[in-house]
């Protein structure tokens, strides 16, 4: 079934569980009232839905009718619970189409169960009041689409509309957290707990956040897609890397539109087709750290900022082809702080197809190969390379270099390059048992235009 842009499933024996209110206004599901002594069929539905979770197994769905639910959930076991709304959008917009009427409406807080894989929780308001939490996920594949999320700001209070959280062991997992509206929390999306699978949130919308919008925190290697951002404090803020962060629209936030804050591990994040307009900051790099390097910002519209760019780290922050409503390098330069490479510049800020989501320059210059991530690990002495493109015009070949000392090079391999590609591409590349078992061994790409031109990427070292 497609389900708010997603293909959800249920398995092939699930069991149907109903859940209804003390009313028949709004129901979709059931034709009776709910009771915890009834069967929880859709004829006799039961009344909470703890107890439709306590009477499911695996893979049951539980469809949850139009009404009001009161207290925090727990789910404890591998399921789909489907709101009134299931497959109805929240976001991105601020004010969801078809939504606001006819809800299932939780007021607590949801839980997933710790260490439990495979929940989904599609189609609900949760009101959280002044509560921390509103929806909190862990686990494999926990998906989040399709709710309002609603929250009372209190001061000082680590309040989080939507979070993740690491699993005690620490163990896989991996989310998909789309076409939500969450709005009054500190943060409004919180990713935290070392997310060692890549996560898709999309689609999201999130407002009146006292600190972020969307905070992502011990967590990288995601993608970040048409979310909306506005009247937050912070938009987005990330600590750590390889996050693709693209077509979103992040407007009017008081302090920064995006945040990268340095750290070891802040590192390859690219920026690409934003609106980033009319926050204090459009694009703020935060402190020094050593690895906090190769982030990049490209084809976004940076315009009614105070600042376009800050950047306080020592690394070079790479934001050619970028449009900041001038075409005048001086006034451009003035509203850039530190390191920043910002020519060439687009030359005007035409979307050229509104009907896509972010913000689709004209092609007033060019980015060759925009570098996603780059990384060695080691396996019987074989050295395995991969990296990742997020975009390439006219590539020709990545030169695969190979040092014993990090400062001379020698070439030890080509891949073809992909040529022409706005999707993420993956290459892979073996160095086989190379004769340094005592020491670090240094590799570094080279990206080949097919003018000539040539690119390096950061350099990566393991030990044999």
């Amino acid at each position: 079934m497609l389900v708010g842009g997603l293909f959800i499933m249920g398995a092939a024996n699930a069991t149907n569980i109903y859940v209804n209110d003390a009313s028949v206004v709004g129901d979709i599901f059931t034709t009776g009232l709910g009771s915890d002594a009834n069967p929880g069929t859709a004829a006799a539905p039961y009344a909470t839905i703890q107890f439709a979770i306590t009477q499911s197994a695996d893979g049951d769905i539980i469809f949850v009718d139009a009404g009001t639910y009161a207290g925090d959930i727990t789910i404890s076991n591998s399921l789909i619970l489907r709101g009134a709304k299931f497959g109805i959008p929240a976001g991105p917009a601020n004010v969801p189409v078809n939504r606001g009427t006819g809800e299932s409406i939780i007021t607590g807080s949801v839980f997933y169960g710790a260490s439990t894989d495979n929940i989904t929780f599609d189609g609900f308001t949760v009101n959280a009041g002044a509560a921390l939490r509103g929806i909190v996920a862990r686990g494999l594949n926990s998906v989040i689409i399709n709710n309002i999320v609603t929250g009372i700001v209190t001061p000082f209070a680590q309040q989080q509309g939507i979070a993740t959280r690491v699993n005690a062991p620490v163990r896989l997992h991996s989310y998909t957290i789309s076409y939500n509206n969450v709005r009054g929390f500190r943060y409004g999306f919180y990713m935290d707990g070392g997310l060692e699978s890549l996560s898709e949130i999309s689609y999201n919308y999130a407002t009146g956040a006292s600190s972020a919008g969307y905070l992502f925190t011990a967590s990288n290697g995601h993608h970040i897609k048409a979310n909306v951002s506005e009247n937050n404090v912070e938009g987005m803020v990330f600590t750590e890397g390889s996050n693709l962060i693209e077509q979103n629209t992040i407007f009017n936030n008081t302090s920064s539109g995006i945040s990268l804050v340095a750290t070891p591990l802040t590192a390859n994040n690219i920026i690409l087709n934003n609106f980033i307009n009319s926050n204090g900051i459009g694009i703020h790099l935060i402190g020094d750290a050593v690895g906090a390097v190769e982030n990049q910002a490209h084809f976004n519209s940076l315009t009614g900022n105070t600042m376009f760019i800050v950047n306080a780290n020592s690394a070079l922050f790479d934001a050619q082809c970028n449009w900041y409503g001038t075409t005048d390098a001086s006034v451009i330069a003035a509203g850039i702080t530190g390191s920043v490479l910002f020519t060439d510049f687009l030359t005007d800020g035409t979307d050229t197809n509104p009907g896509l989501d972010g913000f689709q320059p004209t092609t007033s210059c060019v980015v060759p190969v925009i570098l996603r991530d780059f990384a060695a690990a080691v396996h019987n002495y074989d050295v395995y390379l991969h990296w990742q493109t997020a975009s390439e015009v006219n590539s020709s070949h990545f030169v695969i270099e190979r040092s014993f000392d990090s400062y001379h090079f020698t070439e030890i391999g080509r891949v073809g390059a992909k040529g022409f590609s706005d999707v993420i591409t993956d290459y892979t590349f073996t160095d086989t048992k190379p004769e340094n078992f005592n020491r670090p061994t240094f590799f570094r790409l080279v990206m080949v235009d097919r003018d000539g031109t040539k690119k390096y990427s950061r350099i990566v070292s393991v030990v044999l």
